[in-house]
């Protein structure tokens, strides 16, 4: 029964990211990925190309604490998807950066982006898609406000 000044949006966000995950690691599994797990691409995604990242920027980028970023960024170094290396101006830091096997995986991530994407949109059209989209971003910003950043670009996987 829902209550009076009740919503559904946490109900149905947890809803849409259930589905999305599942659908995700359905994907990988699919392209013999097997040991990632969707929110994985998170931080993958920030670091194709060759840029190197600290766990502190990845936190900015990602909206995530720092200590979900390095318990995921160790999962994803045991794994020998990315190595972590000295800063070249501050020896105090460390820079991850994919490793040859965590580069192989952007056309894998980018072709399940394009998936989703397609799904989503053929079920809304890109002008409710768009909406939706800038919806979710505002709502997100009420609970976890951070930069705009966050809420648009590559995190699609998250």
């Amino acid at each position: 029964m829902r209550l009076p000044n009740q919503t559904m949006v946490p109900f149905l966000a947890g809803l849409l990211l259930a589905g999305t995950s599942a659908f995700v690691a359905e994907e990988m599994r699919k392209r013999g990925i097997e040991d990632l797990i969707p929110s994985h691409g998170n931080l993958l995604v920030h670091l194709f190309g060759g840029e190197a990242l600290t766990v502190t920027e990845l936190a900015q980028r990602t909206g995530r604490t720092k200590s979900t970023i390095s318990v995921l960024a160790g999962k994803l170094e045991k794994a020998g998807y990315l190595r972590r290396e000295p800063d070249p101006a501050d020896a105090r830091l460390l820079r991850l950066r994919l490793t040859e096997k965590g580069e192989a995986l952007e056309d894998a991530f980018a072709e399940i982006t394009a998936e989703m994407h397609r799904k989503i949109s053929e079920g809304l059209g890109e002008q409710e898609l768009a909406v939706l989209e800038a919806l979710l971003a505002k709502s997100a910003q009420i609970f976890n406000p951070q930069p705009d950043s966050v809420y648009r670009g590559p995190v699609a996987n998250a």
